[in-house]
């Protein structure tokens, strides 16, 4: 099996949060589409975030897509130079007011200064796993999973001027009944916690 080869591309939307290109592309048999439209998104991190008493951080606010409030895990966009570890704990600041414990002081600076202290996180407080395509037909973006154990509410939170957003906590089973009922029905966030799942004995 080969990839198909592009021919060319032109971009019909060119704005910082999303791209749109119109590309022409030959498949392996020859024949030619003249009109494939590809997404481009930049890359976000999706946030697992676990408090103290082993309950999940979750957000709650209107997506305009489906026009409706959402149940959601906390997730951000990447911002340049950052790495999506530090871009899971920032935002879990700005948006839930939650920062990692510091019950010691190997973990005291990790809120405010992780970026210049990487090597100072205590194990398993944070794991990285993994990128993945947020949709390999169509859409060259990904998202990234992070996972932060024990969270705790550790000042203010610091909202864009476009975000209005209400932080509550839930345990595993409540978590699973929602997604069993579709009252959390985010996929790719759902596929997120599964992958985390899956790393649990």
């Amino acid at each position: 099996m080969k990839p198909w080869k592009l021919l060319s591309s032109e971009f019909l939307v060119d704005a910082p949060w999303l791209k749109v290109a119109k590309e022409k592309c030959e498949l392996p048999n020859g024949k030619v589409i003249d009109d494939f439209y590809t997404l481009w998104q930049p890359d976000w991190v999706l946030i697992l975030a676990r408090t103290t008493d082993c309950k999940w951080v979750m957000t709650e606010q209107y997506r305009h897509g489906t026009g409706k409030i959402a149940l959601e895990f906390p997730a951000g966009i990447i911002d340049r130079g950052e790495t999506p570890e530090e871009a899971a704990i920032r935002e879990l600041q700005e948006e839930c007011g939650y920062g990692i414990c510091q019950n010691d002081d190997a973990n005291k600076d990790l809120t405010g200064s992780f970026a210049a202290s990487p090597l100072r996180m205590t194990e398993n407080v944070i794991t990285y796993l993994g990128s993945f395509p947020v949709n390999p037909d169509k859409h060259r973006g990904k998202f990234h999973v992070v996972f932060i154990d024990g969270v705790e509410r550790s000042g203010k939170t610091s909202f864009d001027d476009t975000e209005d957003i209400e932080t509550s906590t839930i345990s595993d089973k409540e978590l699973q009944a929602k997604i069993a009922e579709g009252t959390f029905n985010h996929p790719l966030q759902i596929a997120g916690y599964f992958k985390w799942k899956l790393t649990q004995k």
